[in-house]
């Protein structure tokens, strides 16, 4: 029986930390786009050697989150029109589908059934409250856990495994795209919309929901990127 190196285990365990950290601060927009990644930066922020740091860059290049560019090391790769565009042409083949099967399995199932009736009362609440910034956190942390509880809900695995791969691009364009107040406003509504058709059992309406909620995402983020910052988007991409 085989057995994996101390030394080797441990640079495994620093590359999922170093991964992690830096799959996250870049959804949270805390590496902008085009950011570069030194490797001795890298190694003197999280204390990680040079090994573990490379692993964690190749698996992020590997997600389309990081591009290693010969002779110029690694960049937080930046973001395109097209690849907007492709994002969301690609989201809306998927997520309708993913929406009729929790609809199907929450009609079935009581306990889940119960999960979406709570999210549901707490978007109602998200309407209620006053516009800040503190409500739009709070609804994107919710809508972020619905999203995870309908890929949760979802029976077809590989339909599952493919929207949860597509996560870190989504949350990396929501806050690319800066906290629109009027959008907030939209997307509860709309949200409120899918909960009600799941929870009628009315899958098609649930469908149809999740499809105008991400055409209207869509126009949103292509009316915000257009007017940011030219290093956050390559606009020939």
């Amino acid at each position: 029986m085989s057995t994996v190196p101390e030394g080797a285990a441990s640079d495994v365990s620093k590359a999922d930390l170093v991964h992690r950290r830096l799959k996250e601060e870049i959804e949270l927009g805390e590496l902008a786009p085009g950011t570069p990644l030194s490797e001795l930066s890298l190694v003197e922020r999280t204390g990680a050697s040079r090994t573990p740091v490379r692993e964690a860059l190749r698996r992020l290049a590997a997600e389309g989150l990081v591009d290693l560019v010969p002779r110029q090391g690694a960049r937080v790769s930046r973001v395109s029109l097209q690849s907007v565009r492709d994002l969301f042409d690609f989201r809306s083949l998927l997520e309708p589908a993913a929406m009729r099967q929790a609809t199907e399995a929450a009609a079935a199932d009581p306990a889940l059934r119960r999960t979406f009736a709570s999210m549901r009362g707490e978007f109602a609440r998200v309407v209620r409250r006053a516009p800040s910034q503190a409500r739009s956190r709070a609804f994107y942390e919710l809508a972020d856990r619905f999203d995870w509880a309908i890929i949760d809900a979802t029976r077809n695995e590989h339909l599952r495994r493919t929207i949860a791969e597509l996560r870190p691009h989504t949350a990396r364009l929501r806050n690319l795209s800066h906290v629109d107040p009027q959008r907030v406003e939209v997307s509860v509504a709309e949200h409120l919309r899918m909960c009600d058709a799941l929870l009628a059992g009315d899958a098609d309406e649930a469908a149809a929901a999740i499809t105008e909620h991400l055409a209207q995402s869509l126009r949103t983020i292509f009316r915000n990127l257009a007017t940011g910052p030219g290093d956050a988007l390559d606009l020939l991409g």
